[in-house]
């Protein structure tokens, strides 16, 4: 099988990070492309409002945080692909992490889903595999690559 596009999930999670400098190597040695996706999470979101505004803070200020802090995280993805000669594509989006990926995956078309076993989320439901890679991996039609 080749995979012509591969869609690389990041949320800057230190599993992330390296599954995205494996789906680089990947794709320069396959000569692929890649698309990095980075989903702000809107129960993150959520459950931060009342706080901000505790503190004066507005949902819009949150968001514009996210949103820069989401172009840092896939801005180091595609510095990984200049740096490996990959053309990179970077996209940011808001919903629940698992349905973004997998539509997304949808949309445009890609032939191989890659993202880390863990993300920056966790706990007991998540010992094994991240709770967002297991839903990627059970509701997918388009092979998926989780890097440990």
């Amino acid at each position: 099988m080749y995979y012509r596009k591969i869609l690389i999930a990041t949320d800057g999670s230190d599993s992330s990070i390296k599954s995205s400098r494996h789906g680089v190597k990947l794709a320069k040695s396959l000569g692929s492309d890649v698309l990095v996706l980075y989903v702000i999470n809107d129960m993150a979101i959520s459950r931060f409002i009342a706080a901000l505004i505790r503190r004066g803070s507005t949902e819009e200020d949150l968001r514009e945080k996210l949103k820069a802090s989401a172009k840092k995280i896939v801005r180091e993805v595609e510095k990984m692909g200049e740096a490996s000669g990959v053309q990179v594509e970077p996209l940011i989006k808001e919903g629940d992490p698992a349905s973004r990926i997998l539509d997304t995956a949808r949309i445009e078309g890609v032939d191989l889903i890659l993202m880390g076993s863990h993300g920056e989320g966790g706990g007991i439901s998540s010992k094994l595999i991240g709770s967002v890679a297991q839903k990627v991996l059970n509701w997918s039609d388009t092979p998926v690559m989780i890097v440990r």
